[in-house]
């Protein structure tokens, strides 16, 4: 009999959102599931898990309703939830994602209450200050107990870049072999240069000549969107055939609309919103940029790569283990609207460099980023805890 995997997330809020963490599942729970194990996953369903929902049924893969996370009720109801559900499921393993570093407390409680011999965490992103690290005053005793018996509830932590891993050792969450480095992975096949590239321009009315950068990801603070335009300014000044794609959706969507009109780039930026054709998106543009001010390890910079883009980028999290400076992209100090002017200018002033730089991230993800590699390391894990 094949060993069950039980993914499960614990998202809060009903705003649609098609984050990393999701991508990752999508990406994950079928190879597994092809790999020879029985998969479910579960979650909180609401409109913002319901592309992810969809993606998995579409595969194959049964979803349960399960909120472990505040949206379930109290503390109490929150563990319930979590322990019968392992409890009827007898999972092998249990496999959590956390975007966040406290996320799917209640579900790791839970499953190791009910009796789940393998319970896997894969850490998306650890900030470089935790906004309530387990030694602080603000916590009162019985959650540092929670934590600190969270994360000995945990048989193996999968940090997805090395400096997640750090962190994690640092702050005291792990010892050092108990959490290992699985980078993430994408479908190198949905990217590439066999795309119709003039096909997404048509429809946004651009032309050949149009220097089109993409910037992939929530409008939310962290992502560092203002930043980019406010840097997008001195940019068009100069090179006035640029115009930026703002691919994604948000709760800042309004606050930098009014930013882009207050700039006088009306011209210059497309708000996008969601989109399900990121490979198309990618393969009509000319350059990525990641303003971020916090990442994980994030999947635009290997699907830009694996497009053959080179990437402008914060310095934050485990960017730099992707993206090699002045090899195939640009890495900048974060929160700062003249580092990514700069760095963007000299780019576009250097079609050249701008080529090679595209060629070498296309042969760094094909070398590097493979999903099945990261599948691979996955399942490798599984076997070692069980």
């Amino acid at each position: 009999m094949n060993a069950k995997v039980g993914f499960m997330l614990d998202y809060v809020g009903d705003e649609l959102q098609l984050g990393g963490t999701s991508n990752y599942v999508k990406l994950l729970a079928p190879r597994v599931r092809d790999y020879g194990y029985e998969v479910r996953v579960s979650m909180g369903l609401s409109s913002r898990t319901q592309d992810l929902q969809m993606a998995l049924l579409s595969a194959g893969i049964p979803v349960d309703d399960v909120d472990t996370s505040m949206r379930g009720g109290s503390p109490t109801n929150r563990l319930l939830t979590a322990y019968s559900y392992f409890r009827r499921q007898r999972f092998d393993i249990a496999h959590f994602m956390l975007p966040w570093w406290n996320a799917c407390g209640f579900g790791i409680l839970g499953a190791w209450l009910a009796g789940v011999s393998g319970r896997v965490a894969t850490y998306h992103a650890v900030p470089d200050v935790l906004q309530a690290p387990l030694d602080s005053d603000t916590l009162n005793f019985l959650q540092r107990w929670k934590y600190a018996l969270t994360h000995r509830c945990v048989s193996k932590a999968i940090a997805v870049s090395g400096v997640n891993r750090k962190r994690l050792i640092d702050n005291g969450f792990y010892s050092s072999e108990r959490v290992c480095v699985v980078r993430n992975g994408i479908d190198i096949n949905a990217f590439g240069s066999t795309m119709d590239k003039s096909g997404l321009r048509r429809q946004l009315s651009l032309s050949k000549s149009v220097f089109l950068i993409t910037v992939i990801g929530y409008l939310e603070q962290v992502k560092g969107h203002s930043y980019f335009l406010e840097a997008l300014q001195g940019i068009v000044v100069r090179h006035p055939n640029v115009v930026a794609l703002l691919v994604g959706d948000g709760v800042l969507r309004k606050t930098l609309e009014t930013q882009v009109q207050d700039y006088n780039l009306s011209d210059s930026v497309i708000f996008t919103g969601w989109r399900n054709d990121v490979p198309r998106i990618l393969s009509a543009s000319d350059l990525l940029v990641l303003p971020s001010l916090s990442e994980g390890f994030p999947l635009s910079i290997l699907e830009a790569m694996s497009s053959g883009l080179p990437v402008v980028a914060s310095d934050v999290g485990g960017i730099s283990e992707a993206v090699i400076d002045g090899e195939t992209g640009v890495l900048v100090q974060p929160a700062s609207s003249r580092a990514l002017e700069v760095a963007i200018t000299n780019l576009l002033e250097q079609p050249e460099l701008l080529s090679c730089m595209g060629k070498a991230g296309r042969e760094r993800a094909l070398a590097k980023y493979d999903v099945s590699r990261m599948v691979n390391d996955i399942c490798h894990v599984y076997k070692q805890i069980v």
